[in-house]
């Protein structure tokens, strides 16, 4: 809710005093008295009106919104989807994981990576990285602050979260800011060394950023500096492996588990700049969701990357013979110790020039042209114990878009790898975008073809516990989508065709049963069918989220056939609307799959046994409000256990949290 106020002259004095009443002399004349009056009332009335700053002052926008043109879009201070503050348990991209905020993770539905390039291949932590292009840009007359905190609401401190932003301007075509941002976690199952007080993720997200524009509007910079430290304990999964199902007096905390000091760090730290100059002849269009947005007719502009990113895998010995795990030592073959580290250094350098060709229609869509054209070098660094390598790819990038009308639009983009290390990588891809009314909705089509070399991790590994020297091939992807969509009816429905061949995963090797990079030869198909639709009845809502995938080698690709996501709630206001309330529950489901299992050193989920536990739909229930600038939430995840099941895996051998209350809070300060 905004408010505006204003600051009214009136004959009361600072402190709520009122204004003492006019006395006169005897001679008829203007005592002292009045002359004060008079002098105080000049002063009230020369004083400007105050202002009571709120969310309207601020405005923001990110990169992908400047590329073309600059896009700004109000703050949103709603509690929509508030509560749901958990990376690895987001409703349209869930994960399967190791059960704790912060630990490893995978993707739990089909969702390959758009990319082409040198790919080190660890990404189980990606999801808690904070990149150049995460970064928020703000817009803010008046100086904006927010602070977030969440917890468990009562009991054991199982996880906890914390973040702080400030951003103002120094000028107004000048905006400064920096974040902070803080993820603890205590082990559920099998606490570390059995000290279940330990704190075994502690993630650490930092940055700085800047954004300029030139009075004229042709020029703009965006820079900003971002830190990670990310760190957590691996226990290797605990042993009792019927701890749901055979009554045990062992608290969850302390059961034992394979690994008692093994550790993971990342280090992923990034400079970046991005500048942007206009030539020609600028237009200027409001749009309905945005402020009044700058277009211009040719443009240039520079990106800068330097990174740097680090990864240690320590496990301090201790280590159970029996457990299964770390089973050969290659580097330290005298000692139980490991000190693994990959080291990757990044520069990145990019130019790219755009023109834009338009008709005289007020509609930015309608009858335009926008060609890009860029080239993009990348050098590269990477050692390994012993193994250092440094080499570079040059990329060139283009992409043209034709809005036929303001209804339909064609898009057409590519990059290819000419020259480097992993020359002949390419991703094309075509975009098209038909409307066909508000009632009917529109039509997307889509479809791509990519060819990608293998992650580094695939073909070379020198660590304590793993070593292999392999050559394969790229991995080549096609694919073809279709959308329908009717936000009016709040209805998304979307059909995608996968063909792969020379898929790259991770299987048991016949020996030890451990984790090994393999290919498979054959060509692989999924089918995956989305639907998405919203029901509004008075104040009750009721989403529903469903996604069904087919594939032909289901043991290679380990996924759900079915996931499903439903929540309901109800819209209450309290006070004559100052206070408004959400009251819901969420349902997730998904079919049983031959989970995989996990190898703590290298990070890597890989395919073992066909193991496949029973699914139970998953309920938490919640409340989401606002207290003036504060949003609120109260939340407790897994309400229903004891009910189908004592609990549920998504990976072998790692129990998911039991069930828990936690409460978040989110602060926003305009002045």
């Amino acid at each position: 809710m905004f408010v505006i106020g204003g600051f009214a002259s009136a004959q009361i004095l600072p402190g709520g005093r009122p204004l003492p009443i006019n006395p006169t002399n005897n001679t008829g004349g203007k005592n002292k008295g009045e002359e004060n009056i008079d002098s105080l009332r000049a002063k009230l009335d020369a004083k400007s009106d105050s202002i009571i700053y709120t969310s309207k002052y601020i405005k923001y926008t990110k990169e992908k919104f400047l590329r073309d043109s600059t896009r700004l879009f109000p703050l949103d201070t709603t509690t929509k989807d508030f509560q749901r503050y958990k990376v690895i348990d987001e409703p349209e991209h869930p994960t399967m994981n190791l059960g704790l905020n912060g630990l490893a993770y995978r993707d739990l539905l089909f969702e390959p990576a758009k990319t082409i390039g040198f790919d080190v291949g660890y990404h189980y932590y990606d999801r808690y990285l904070l990149r150049p292009e995460d970064i928020t840009y703000y817009l803010a007359r008046s100086p904006f602050s927010e602070l977030y905190y969440e917890t468990p609401a009562f009991g054991r401190l199982a996880e906890q979260q914390f973040h702080a932003i400030h951003s103002q301007n120094i000028k107004p075509n000048w905006n400064i800011g920096a974040s902070y941002k803080k993820m603890g976690s205590r082990s559920f199952y099998g606490a570390p060394e059995r000290l279940a007080d330990r704190l075994v993720v502690n993630h650490l997200n930092a940055s700085l950023w800047t954004w300029h524009t030139s009075k004229n509007k042709r020029y703009t910079l965006l820079a900003n500096a971002t830190f990670n430290n990310l760190n957590a304990y691996d226990n290797g999964a605990i042993y009792n492996d019927s701890i749901f199902t055979a009554p045990t007096n062992i608290q969850a905390e302390y059961e034992a588990a394979r690994l008692n000091t093994a550790k993971h760090n990342w280090h992923n730290n990034s400079i970046y700049i991005k500048q942007f100059y206009n030539i020609g002849r600028q237009k200027n269009v409001n749009i309905a969701d945005t402020n009044s947005t700058i277009l211009p007719t040719q443009r240039v502009s520079y990106q800068l990357l330097y990174n740097t990113q680090k990864y240690y895998f320590t496990d301090a010995g201790g280590t159970d013979v029996n457990s299964g795990l770390l089973n050969h030592y290659y580097l330290y073959p005298d000692s139980s110790k490991t000190a693994d580290s990959t080291n990757v250094t990044h520069l990145q350098n990019e130019f790219n020039y755009s023109f834009y060709l338009r008709g005289r229609s007020v509609s930015f869509l309608r009858n335009e042209l926008k060609i890009n054209a860029g080239i993009q070098h990348d050098l590269y660094k990477y050692q390994q114990y012993n193994f250092d390598a440094n080499f570079q790819n040059v990329t060139l990038k283009g992409d043209a878009d034709y809005g036929f009308s303001d209804k339909a639009s064609l898009n057409f983009s590519l990059q290819q790898i000419v020259q480097g290390r992993n020359a002949g990588d390419f991703l094309y891809e075509a975009n098209s975008e038909i409307k066909l009314g508000n009632k009917i909705g529109s039509v997307l089509l889509n479809a791509y073809s990519q060819n990608q070399s293998p992650a580094l991790i695939y073909e070379r590994q020198i660590t304590n516990h793993y070593a292999w020297n392999l050559n394969f091939s790229k991995t080549k992807t096609q694919h073809l989508g279709f959308s329908y969509i009717i936000p009016k009816y709040f209805f998304e429905a979307k059909a995608e065709y996968y063909l792969m061949s020379n898929y790259h995963y991770f299987t048991a090797d016949t020996i030890n049963q451990d984790a090994y990079p393999a290919e498979f030869g054959s060509n692989i198909n999924l089918l995956k069918l989305s639907l998405k639709k919203d029901f509004h009845f008075g104040k009750f809502t009721f989403q529903n989220f469903i996604v069904y995938q087919k594939t032909d080698f289901k043991d290679v690709l380990r996924t759900p056939e079915l996931y499903s996501f439903q929540s309901f709630f109800v819209h209450q206001d309290f006070y004559h609307k100052a206070l408004q309330a959400e009251f819901g529950f969420d349902v997730r489901y998904y079919t049983k799959y031959a989970a995989p299992s996990y190898a703590p050193a290298i990070g890597q989920f890989y395919n073992a046994s066909n193991l496949k536990y029973d699914n139970y739909p998953i309920v938490d229930v919640w409340v989401r409000t606002n207290w003036k600038r504060a949003n609120l939430f109260l939340r407790y995840d897994y309400v229903n256990r004891g009910l189908f099941s004592k609990g549920y895996y998504t990976v072998n051998d790692y129990p998911m949290p039991y069930s828990l209350a936690k409460f978040g809070v989110v602060w926003r300060f305009y002045d």
